[in-house]
């Protein structure tokens, strides 16, 4: 029922990729298939569309992109509805992904469901103009979907979306809210409130998830800090205060490390590799580590904050003295956003409707989420009157990987 997470791989230059796929290709006899402005191939047991959308709505003489679509037709009950499907940037599957494995990860329950994958902005299969690669804003994102359900001459769809996919949705939901039937946000922040203010709740929530690994190691004896995490891990300290490690092992790359494993639900293979390292074999941590961002893997943080907050944000993270090691990059990425065109739409502004409250929405998140604090997305639904479900998880994103959450997912859509 799970996904191996893909690593992502970022280009520069007028191509920038948050998620390592391909443009999908089909054969030059195949007959196309239109739904009204959308171009349907045979693209392997899926089908690939994709609709020219503005970057910025509304604005006369704005530059246009190709939005790659992967559909899967229903194939069983009556009056199908259309299902979105919206990965997040940075974990889980991309867009082609979670078509094609939909009946595999989902189960037969999607199958009464026209299912329609929609790329996000940025992505390889969703690039923007040159010029225009950091619009790749959430309330961006949000209006790509209103042109797709448009273009799809359907009155309401049913959503769900992953982490920044989860947002988007939030952001669309609060907007249009009468054009969704249900839909199921796993871990969404809040598109309504201050990213300022979520921060530090955000930063809690890595130092619970650190907390959290530890005591996993310490109570299981597979993992091999087990007799004693909190000296070995002390120990890694010093070994790269003295230089005894690679050069390439800092307290930013151990973060980096944590990122891809903790957070998967794999703490063990960052233990496991911080005990070589301190036992003079670098390479399993220097393999985890991967390599240092850019300002590219900043540019969709940046376009949903102000020059201004970024800079609180980023300051936030780099004051924390980190109990033992801390997971992630915020403090680099967020002071990125100096070197990145402003914002002309972040977030915390969007008002939600009135009929937005009490909609027909599911809201996931695991209770040991170390990216997103679950704190926020609790009081987001309660907020809003949408159902909460946490998830007794320690790891970033739930639907999809955990049986029980991924069957209630879809009884709620398909709920009558």
């Amino acid at each position: 029922m799970t996904f191996t997470r893909p690593l992502r791989a970022i280009c520069v230059g007028a191509a920038i990729s948050f998620g390592i796929t391909s443009i999908p290709t089909s054969p030059a006899t195949a007959a196309e298939v239109t739904t009204d402005q959308i171009v349907w191939l045979p693209c392997g047991q899926i089908e690939c569309g994709k609709i020219f959308v503005p970057v910025t709505k509304g604005l006369n003489g704005s530059k246009t992109f190709s939005l790659m679509l992967y559909r899967r037709k229903a194939t069983s009950g009556s009056s199908p509805r259309t299902l979105f499907l919206l990965p997040d940037r940075e974990y889980g599957p991309d867009a082609r992904t979670l078509t094609e494995k939909a009946v595999l990860t989902f189960g037969t329950a999607i199958t009464k469901f026209n299912v329609i994958s929609v790329a996000p902005r940025g992505a390889i299969d969703a690039v923007l103009p040159a010029g225009s690669e950091s619009d790749i804003g959430t309330l961006g994102m949000a209006d790509d979907l209103e042109a797709v359900r448009a273009a799809l001459n359907v009155k309401k769809v049913s959503i769900m979306g992953w982490g920044s996919g989860a947002t988007t949705a939030t952001a669309f939901i609060m907007q249009n809210p009468t054009k969704v039937q249900a839909a199921v946000l796993d871990t969404p922040i809040d598109p309504s409130t201050s990213l300022v203010k979520q921060a530090p709740q955000h930063i809690a929530a890595t130092t619970f998830g650190v907390k959290t690994a530890m005591r996993w190691c310490a109570s299981h004896l597979s993992c091999p800090m087990n007799a004693n995490v909190a000296k070995e891990l002390d120990l890694m300290k010093t070994n790269i205060r003295l230089e005894r490690v690679d050069s390439g092992i800092t307290f930013e790359a151990v973060a980096r490390a944590a990122l891809r494993t903790i957070v998967d639900g794999h703490a063990q293979e960052l233990f496991t590799a911080i005990t070589a390292a301190n036992n003079k074999d670098s390479k399993p941590l220097v393999a985890l580590i991967g390599t240092a961002p850019t300002a590219v893997n900043a540019y969709g943080r940046c376009a949903d904050v102000s020059r201004a907050n970024a800079k609180k944000i980023a300051q936030a993270h780099a004051a924390v003295k980190p109990y033992k090691f801390t997971i992630g990059n915020e403090a680099t990425l967020y002071a990125m956003c100096a070197q990145i065109p402003e914002s002309e739409r972040p977030l915390g502004s969007l008002k939600p409707a009135a009929l937005a409250t009490g909609a027909r929405v599911l809201v996931n998140i695991a209770r040991g989420d170390q990216v997103t604090a679950p704190s926020v997305v609790r009081l987001m639904a309660k907020k809003m009157k949408w159902t909460y479900a946490s998830v007794y998880a320690n790891r970033h994103l739930v639907v999809g990987y955990d049986s029980a959450t991924t069957v209630a997912a879809m009884k709620f859509l398909a709920a009558k």
